[in-house]
């Protein structure tokens, strides 16, 4: 159960739910009954994946009682996959009639139009505070580079990747902030690779205090490694590193090239030689951290909150423009 606190978001109210699945759960009913039925809706938006029991529940729900107001839908799922019934009708269902859709990857945009969505669709990538994360003054790192990874300690973001890329060079050190069940492993690892004194586990990082991690690389490593199932659906390290000066290096793998763009340095998953010899680049050839830091600080401004807010604004305004309310 998530505690819910107003901070002075009064105009939140909060929904019990049933289920812990992020696609099988399933709101209370009558809460939603109330609010859908108390107003004039001009627009929906259902923040969950199309395919969601949640969503088919808030569109018979909508149907009844909000006067088919039109609705968007969410979605992050760039790899295309078929589902079981009913959930391959809920997805079908809520495309067909859906008056948009947002996405924050490319390709989670692109399955949705192959599987039959009409409406408006927009890229509306993760924001980001650019007040927070914010470049200081620096110099390029010259004889050694600190690397930077932040995330969760598990197999799929590569960071057994990362240790034995260091392991390759002498010149790199690792800086490893997050918690996860991988942590002990990774750090046997690093005693069988013989660079205890080149690596760092910072362990678990306050959310607040992420933003003073950055200052204190040199390059931001991002080595996911795709599995079956998941691909990376976004990376918002990415782009707090980029606002924050710090050019990335990240595996050439889900949505993680787009974000990237040329703030970085791409390199195929899974392949520590490969990551090695991007990550001495910033050695060895004079420029170029400089240059993708630039790269990096200008691509920032467009995923600021102010400029996702707008985005999602102009969505909006083309649903309810685009639509007619299913009843009138």
């Amino acid at each position: 159960m998530v505690d819910f606190v107003a901070a002075g978001d009064e105009f939140v109210l909060p929904v019990r739910t049933a289920g812990r699945h992020p696609n099988l759960f399933l709101y209370d009913p009558r809460t939603l009954w109330q609010i859908l039925g108390s107003a004039r809706w001009d627009l929906i938006d259902v923040h969950e994946e199309p395919f969601g029991l949640a969503v088919a529940e808030v569109l018979v729900l909508r149907r009844l009682r909000a006067r088919g107001a039109p609705f968007v839908v969410a979605s992050a799922q760039n790899l295309e996959k078929r589902y079981p019934p009913p959930f391959r009708w809920f997805e079908r269902w809520s495309l067909r009639r859906a008056a948009g859709a947002y996405t924050c990857n490319v390709e989670a945009g692109r399955i949705l139009t192959r599987k039959g969505l009409h409406g408006e669709l927009v890229l509306l990538p993760l924001g980001v505070d650019v007040e927070r994360f914010h470049p200081i003054d620096r110099a390029a790192p010259s004889t050694s580079l600190t690397v930077g990874f932040v995330g969760r300690l598990i197999r799929h973001k590569g960071v057994d990747v990362l240790l034995e890329a260091v392991a390759l060079d002498g010149r790199l050190r690792a800086e490893i902030y997050g918690a996860g069940p991988e942590a002990d492993g990774l750090a046997a690892l690093v005693g069988r690779l013989g660079i205890e004194d080149r690596v760092t586990f910072h362990g678990h990082v306050q959310e607040g205090d992420i933003p003073a991690i950055y200052p204190g690389v040199d390059v931001l490593a991002v080595p996911s490694v795709p599995l079956p199932g998941w691909v990376e659906q976004f990376g918002r390290v990415v782009v707090e590193a980029q606002a924050s000066g710090v050019p990335v290096v990240a595996s050439a793998s889900g949505a993680l090239p787009d974000v990237v763009g040329e703030g970085g340095l791409l390199v195929p998953p899974d392949d520590p030689r490969a990551l090695r010899d991007a990550l001495v680049r910033f050695l060895d050839e004079p420029g170029l951290w400089e240059r993708l830091r630039a790269s990096g600080l200008a691509a920032a401004p467009g995923y600021s909150w102010e400029s996702v807010a707008d985005t999602q604004m102009g969505l909006y305004e083309a649903a309810t423009r685009g639509s007619n309310r299913e009843d009138d």
